[in-house]
């Protein structure tokens, strides 16, 4: 299980608990029409703080047992409003392991390097701590802000998946990209 906290010089990224409902709930409705545009339709109730807390218990008890992480974001200097999230689906098919990779970010934060920065602390974990190396990023080909991080992050296209989301009540193609890393990219590798 990796750590439910990190803090460098400029973000800290934390796993949350229900009784961050308010905190969660608040991003989602200051960047309501920036992430609509991109994210799955979402359910009716999907504004409310009751769907806030229930989401982040399932997100702990996933987080315990070690088959989802969500990090949210948190700007250190404005340590009571989170500003984003990277989270971190993971994956086993008894070959191999991998993870899927989702990010967002407050507009009024974009454009500093803040996503790109969390999504490889975020990375870090996922790879000393549960020793994945294989990363895909499912994207709609018309997000270029999230095509550009994830290129930025080493990931290359890898195939479309036609119809294969759900975007404001429309079914839309996704473009998975991925990587795996190397250890040269990331000296402290464990062995397995």
């Amino acid at each position: 299980m990796g750590p439910e906290k990190i803090t460098n010089s400029r973000i800290v990224l934390s796993v949350e608990q229900p009784c961050a409902a308010p905190l969660v709930l608040d991003l989602y409705l200051r960047n309501r029409l920036c992430f609509e545009q991109f994210e799955p339709t979402r359910p009716d109730n999907f504004y409310t703080l009751e769907y806030h807390r229930f989401s982040l218990h399932r997100e702990y008890i996933a987080f315990v047992a070690n088959s989802f992480l969500r990090y949210y974001i948190y700007d250190i200097t404005n340590p009571d409003q989170i500003i984003g999230s990277v989270n971190f689906n993971l994956f086993s098919t008894g070959l191999a392991s991998y993870c899927e990779i989702g990010y967002k970010l407050d507009v009024l934060y974009q454009h500093r390097g803040i996503a790109e920065e969390a999504c490889r602390l975020g990375m870090q974990v996922i790879q000393r701590d549960y020793g994945i190396y294989r990363f895909d990023a499912r994207i709609s080909p018309d997000n270029h802000a999230s095509v550009r991080l994830a290129e930025r992050l080493g990931l290359k296209p890898y195939r479309l998946e036609p119809q294969s989301a759900n975007v404001r009540g429309q079914v839309i193609d996704i473009m998975r990209y991925s990587v795996t890393t190397s250890d040269t990219q990331y000296p402290n590798r464990p062995v397995i």
